[in-house]
């Protein structure tokens, strides 16, 4: 008896042990009494990392990651992902999990943006990764504007001069861009003020001569920007010479516009030195005349155009630097249809240059042109010299070069 006892208390706690198994199944039962345990999704994002930095221009943003689930195959995850405030979108994981998404940085604002990848399961168990990524602009140089003064402008030694300039970027803020003015006589021009984009920097000690004045303006990539533009510093006033200044070419009978607003005449200065010609006098060898207002200068080797109307709006199209009063009765000048002349003389009588023309010079509408082979004041005098413009520029109405070289004149085939 003693045994029997034995055996049996060996053998008594087997029902505990089947007790704690069923116990452990009825705690998973699912429709056929068994329930799994509600896990959520996992989720990792491979790439980009937190952190990492993007920029407009330079293609796709590529995310990467892997979704995986206790209980749910990947694909029958729903997984989407969230870019910054935008509504998320659905993404479709490979059997193994992997997702792939790309992502258009040119549509996403410059600064942090934080994507988001979800993946929910069947008992809408949802699993989140999340990366704050940087977007920046694209890539170029600043866009720089010299404003002030116009190219050529001309000074005389000893004249303080403002020089103010702009620049934009694509990606940095304008208060940030860095602006730096040279010159390539004298070196960098100190003590320029920059703000929101815009420079200014005043010089009143250039050295004489031809400078080419620079504006620089460097990004915050280190990337620069530049417009550069030529002054002429004079020591002194250049009184013209005989031959000095040539006509050129001129309107005499416009076609699309009356002639009292389309009448122009364009002189050359032929010498190396610059020319104010405020005050001299524009007029023919009967009453005409006209004295020109000043300032108005010529550089070395430049173009100055007077015109009857400054307004190209209404005077075909033609840039003006100066301007005469047409009138044919003592009070201005006027280049009449027929034989004229056209002079210019110093403010002390000298005669600088003289022209006469006919009717046989010209044509109705079109500007006539001395050959640039030919700029002399001697040559001038020649008809042969001259020929019909045929370059018609933007904005203007009728062919001439006003303010440009001209057209060549191509000789007749005999």
């Amino acid at each position: 008896m003693v045994h029997r006892a034995k055996l049996l208390a060996v053998a008594f706690p087997a029902p505990k042990l089947a007790f704690g198994l069923l116990a452990l199944a009825s705690g998973c039962a699912n429709d056929s009494g068994f329930k799994r345990i509600n896990a959520a999704p996992t989720v990792e994002i491979a790439a980009p990392v937190d952190g990492e930095s993007f920029r407009q221009g330079a293609g796709l943003l590529v995310l990467t990651g892997l979704v995986a689930d206790s209980y749910d195959e990947p694909q029958g995850l729903l997984v989407r992902l969230a870019v910054a405030d935008a509504d998320p979108v659905d993404v479709t994981p490979d059997p193994d999990g992997n997702v792939t998404a790309e992502v258009d940085v040119d549509l996403l604002a410059l600064g942090p943006v934080t994507l988001v990848l979800t993946a929910t399961d069947r008992d809408d168990a949802m699993g989140t990764a999340a990366v704050v990524v940087e977007i920046g602009g694209p890539l170029g140089a600043p866009t720089v504007t010299i404003t002030t003064p116009e190219d050529g402008a001309a000074y005389l030694l000893g004249d303080a001069v403002a020089f103010r300039g702009e620049g934009t970027d694509l990606t940095t803020p304008a208060d940030d861009l860095v602006f730096t003015w040279s010159s390539d006589l004298d070196g960098e021009l100190v003590g320029a003020v920059s703000s929101e984009g815009s420079s200014a920097v005043f010089a009143d000690a250039l050295t004489a001569g031809a400078h080419t004045i620079t504006l620089l303006a460097t990004d915050a990539d280190g990337e620069v920007g530049s417009d550069s533009i030529t002054v002429l510093v004079e020591e002194e006033d250049v009184v013209a010479e005989p031959g000095d200044l040539v006509f050129s070419e001129m309107m005499v009978n416009p076609e699309s516009v009356e002639d009292e607003v389309g009448e122009w005449v364009e002189l050359y200065n032929t010498s190396g030195s610059t020319i104010e010609v405020g005050g001299y006098t524009f007029r023919d060898d009967d009453v005409d005349a006209w004295v020109l207002e000043g300032p108005l200068v010529v550089a070395p080797h430049d173009y100055v155009v007077l015109c009857a109307n400054l307004d190209t709006l209404t005077n075909g199209g033609v840039p003006c630097d100066g301007f005469f009063q047409r009138d044919s009765t003592g009070g201005g000048l006027a280049l009449a249809n027929g034989e004229d002349e056209l002079v210019l003389t110093r403010p002390d009588g000298t005669e600088i240059d003289w022209l006469h023309y006919d009717e046989t010079w010209y044509e109705i509408g079109i500007g006539l042109g001395l050959d640039p082979s030919h700029l002399t004041g001697g040559d001038n005098d020649d008809l042969t010299h001259w020929c019909d413009q045929v370059t018609i520029p933007s904005g203007m109405t009728e062919a001439a070069t006003p303010g440009a070289e001209n057209d060549p004149c191509v000789p007749e085939e005999m």
